[in-house]
C-alpha cells in the first residue's frame, strides 16, 4: 500500500494512521475506492478545493495473487477563511456575538472550526436557530468569507416544574428568565421552590465576559428555609461568582458569599455571619445525558471564612464528590463517593448550613435524610466535621424501559477518625426510563438500625 500526498500530509494523519486496508489483508475493491473517497473529503473538511489524484492505481498480480495499491494524491493550496459576516439582530451588538467567533480572517480554512462555532452559538442559549456557512461562490484569492445567520429566541421565559423525592417530599417550582436585559447579553433569572422541608428564592444577574462561551460573572442573592427532623435553619445570602472554563475542560468557579445564618439544632437557637471565600472546579462527562451506560462526575470545592473578615467564626473546609458509571455484563454498574474535611475552632459556632450530615436519597439509603452525625453527651444529634459516604448499585433490565438494582451504601458525618461510627444500609430498587429522565424507587434496609425499612423516591439523570 503506497499512498503518498505531494505536500504538507499533516491534516490527512489521522487518515493515513486508519487506513481501512492494511497488508496482508484480502482484496476488497471497494475498501481502495473507500481509500479515495475519504481522501477526497478530507481535502474538503480542510479547504483543498482543487484537489486531485495525480495518481490512482490497483496492481493486480493474477499469478501471484497479490494486489498493489499506488494513489498520488494532490491537495494543492490550502484555502483560507476571510471575514466572517454576522446578520444583524436587534436584540445583541454584534461586538458582543462576535465574542464568540472562533475564527480568525486568514487562518487555515477547517469545516471542525464552522461546527465548532455553530455549536458555540447554539449552546449560548441566545439563538433559536443558527447558521454556519462559508460563502465558497465570493472566494477571493483563496479567502472564503464565512456567513453567519441568526434568529433570537424570545426574551421572556416562564418555566413550571414538579418532582418528588423522599428526601424533601414533593417540590414545586417556578422560573423565570429574561435573556436580553441589554445588548451586552447580559440576562437574569429568578427561580422560587418549595417543598414541605425546603423553601428556596434565587435571583441571579449574569454578565458575558471577554470569552462569553467559556466566562461569565453572575451576582447572586437568596433565601433559604429548611426544616427537617435534624434541625430547622434559615440561610439569607448575597453574592459573586466568576466562572469560567480552565485548560482541562472543568468548569472552575471562583466566589465571595456573604451569608447570615439562624438556626436551630438541639432545642438552641443560634446566628452566625460569615464571609465566605472559595474555589470549585466540576466536570461531568457521559456517553447519555439520560441514561449513561459510560461516564463520570467529579466536583471538589475549597472554601473558608475568617473572623477577621466579617464572619463571626473562622474555618475552611474541603469537600468532593464523584461519582462513576460503567456498563459491566447485561447491566450498569455505578459507584459514588463524598467527602468533606473541616478545619474549625468551634465547631458550635458554625451554621449547620455548612456542617456535615449524611442519611438521605442521595447519601446512605435506608436513614432518614440528614438524620446521621456526631452525637452529644445528651444522645442527640449534631453536625460534624468531616464526612464520608460511599456505594455501590448494580442496575439491568427486565423490559425496554424497566430495570431492576441492587445497591449497599455506608458512611456517616464524624468529628474524629476515633467517633466514625460507618452506617450501612443496602437494598433493592425499581427504575423507570421515563421520556424526562429516569424514576427511581429504592427498597433500603438500614443494617446497623435494626434493618428498619426505608423508601426511597428520586428523579433525574444519573450523573
Amino acid at each position: 500500500i503506497n499512498i503518498s500526498i505531494l505536500g504538507d500530509e499533516a491534516p490527512f494523519a489521522d487518515l493515513l494512521e486508519g487506513l481501512p486496508v492494511a497488508s496482508g489483508d484480502q482484496l476488497n475493491h471497494g475498501l481502495y475506492e473507500q481509500i479515495k473517497s475519504d481522501l477526497s473529503a478530507g481535502a474538503i473538511q480542510n479547504g483543498y478545493f482543487d484537489a486531485r489524484f495525480t495518481s490512482s492505481r490497483l496492481l493486480l498480480d493474477l499469478n501471484q495473487r497479490l494486489a498493489d495499491i499506488e494513489i498520488e494524491f494532490d491537495p494543492q493550496q490550502r484555502h483560507r477563511f476571510g471575514e466572517v459576516e454576522i446578520q444583524r439582530l436587534d436584540e445583541l451588538d454584534e461586538d458582543f456575538i462576535r465574542r464568540f467567533v472562533n475564527i480568525e480572517p486568514g487562518s487555515p480554512y477547517s469545516a471542525n472550526a464552522l461546527i465548532e462555532l455553530r455549536n458555540t452559538l447554539n449552546e449560548s442559549l441566545y439563538f433559536s436557530d443558527v447558521s454556519v456557512s462559508p460563502a465558497l461562490d465570493r472566494t477571493v484569492d483563496t479567502l472564503v468569507p464565512v456567513d453567519v445567520s441568526l434568529q433570537a429566541r424570545p426574551r421572556h421565559v416562564y418555566g413550571i416544574g414538579a418532582g418528588v423525592t423522599t428526601d424533601i417530599g414533593p417540590r414545586l417550582r417556578l422560573d423565570y428568565q429574561d435573556r436580553y436585559l441589554n445588548r451586552r447579553g447580559h440576562n437574569i433569572n429568578a427561580r422560587v421552590a418549595t417543598s414541605p422541608i425546603q423553601q428556596e428564592v434565587d435571583l441571579n444577574y449574569i454578565i458575558p465576559m471577554t470569552r462569553p462561551a467559556f466566562e461569565s460573572l453572575r451576582l447572586s442573592t437568596g433565601v433559604l428555609n429548611q426544616n427537617n427532623d435534624s434541625y430547622e435553619n434559615r440561610t439569607l445570602k448575597i453574592g459573586a461568582a466568576y466562572s469560567r472554563l480552565n485548560r482541562f475542560d472543568f468548569r472552575q468557579n471562583y466566589f465571595i458569599n456573604y451569608q447570615h445564618d439562624e438556626f436551630r439544632i438541639n432545642e438552641q437557637d443560634e446566628v452566625a455571619d460569615l464571609f465566605i471565600l472559595g474555589s470549585n472546579v466540576t466536570r461531568t462527562r457521559a456517553d447519555d445525558a439520560i441514561y449513561p451506560t459510560a461516564g463520570w462526575r467529579a466536583f471538589a470545592e475549597l472554601r473558608g471564612a475568617s473572623r477577621s473578615l466579617l464572619s463571626t467564626t473562622s474555618f475552611t473546609q474541603l469537600y468532593g464528590s464523584g461519582k462513576f458509571v460503567q456498563q459491566l455484563g447485561v447491566g450498569r454498574l455505578l459507584a459514588k463517593v463524598d467527602a468533606g474535611v473541616s478545619w474549625v475552632e468551634d465547631l458550635n459556632e458554625l451554621p449547620v448550613s455548612v456542617q456535615f450530615f449524611a442519611g438521605g436519597d442521595q447519601s446512605v439509603r435506608g436513614y432518614k435524610y440528614q438524620s446521621l452525625g456526631p452525637l452529644n453527651d445528651a444522645g442527640e444529634l449534631i453536625g460534624g466535621r468531616h464526612l464520608l459516604v460511599f456505594g455501590l448499585e448494580y442496575d439491568f433490565s427486565v423490559l425496554p424501559t424497566w430495570k431492576l438494582a441492587v445497591f449497599a451504601d455506608a458512611g456517616n458525618a464524624f468529628n474524629t477518625l476515633n467517633d466514625f461510627e460507618l452506617k450501612t444500609g443496602a437494598g433493592i430498587g425499581l427504575r423507570w426510563l421515563s421520556p424526562i429522565g429516569p424514576v427511581r424507587l429504592d427498597l433500603a434496609s438500614a443494617l446497623d438500625d435494626d434493618n428498619s425499612l426505608r423508601v426511597h423516591i428520586t428523579m433525574g439523570p444519573d450523573l
